[in-house]
């Protein structure tokens, strides 16, 4: 079996990472009166607090930070989580890989499904507040390129799952190495604040990919602009996670087991 035919025999499996997904979403809010609505709740009381501080602390318009603030937050947490809970991936399924020959990917799709749920759930606070800042003037054809670079950061997350899987079942050190640096990452990337002007092309920003996965979002909606630099370091980060796994899969395939 070589890689191609592991994400075919995966996407056939789609029943299998669908409830999984939903049972491994639904037990981490099993027993609370709001249930996975929380997420909502959560990043609602994140961005408002953090947007009442911030404003004010970078001397910016609320409205605008707000904006600012949400759509960054909401793209940080689904990358965020991909990367930590990828380390995770193949570790929390070694209980089905060593009783049945299922293909990688089949976790791998229940891990980024999981998180896509989420993602579509914090459209629930996300595009309101775009309609109540902006108005009916961000109708238009940004929300194409918006889409698009969602589609661009869930197909990145999608291949980055598994050789993160790969690597954090082989070495056990890289779960929490992937923790801290998550954190470091969130405090360096523009995040929370925005690049100072005269910065903004500087190659501190410009050679974090992080930085421009943001873009993909933020760009068309805050600025109306189309984050061209953004897209084709997006699809370079693309091609780059398929080329590792198409090279490393046939070395891992049947290791895989072993290390859990």
């Amino acid at each position: 079996m070589n890689f191609l035919e592991d994400i075919k025999g995966g996407l056939l499996r789609k029943r299998l990472w669908i409830e999984l997904a939903k049972l491994d979403l639904k037990a981490n809010y099993q027993g609370s009166a709001l249930g996975v609505f929380w997420i909502v709740l959560a990043l609602m009381l994140k961005v408002g607090m953090l947007s009442v501080v911030y404003s004010m602390v970078l001397d910016k318009n609320f409205g605008d930070y707000i904006l600012f603030l949400a759509l960054g937050i909401l793209t940080w947490n689904f990358i965020s989580s991909i990367i930590t809970n990828g380390a995770t991936i193949f570790r929390k399924a070694s209980n089905f890989m060593q009783q049945m020959r299922l293909e990688h990917s089949t976790f791998v799709f229940q891990n980024v499904y999981k998180e896509c749920l989420v993602l579509l759930m914090y459209q629930l606070f996300a595009i309101p507040l775009v309609f109540f800042i902006k108005g009916t003037e961000i109708l238009s054809w940004m929300w194409f390129w918006v889409i698009f670079g969602y589609l661009l950061i869930i197909l990145i997350a999608f291949f980055a799952s598994f050789w993160i899987g790969w690597l954090s079942a082989r070495f056990r050190d890289i779960q929490p190495m992937l923790g801290s640096l998550v954190v470091i990452l969130f405090l360096i990337t523009p995040v929370l604040w925005p690049p100072p002007e005269k910065f903004a092309d500087s190659l501190y920003f410009q050679l974090n990919p992080f930085f421009h996965l943001l873009e993909l979002i933020r760009a068309p909606i805050v600025q109306g602009e189309v984050p061209v630099t953004s897209i084709w370091v997006a699809v370079f980060l693309l091609t780059l996670n398929m080329l590792i796994c198409l090279i490393f899969y046939s070395k891992v395939r049947d290791r895989l087991v072993l290390w859990l």
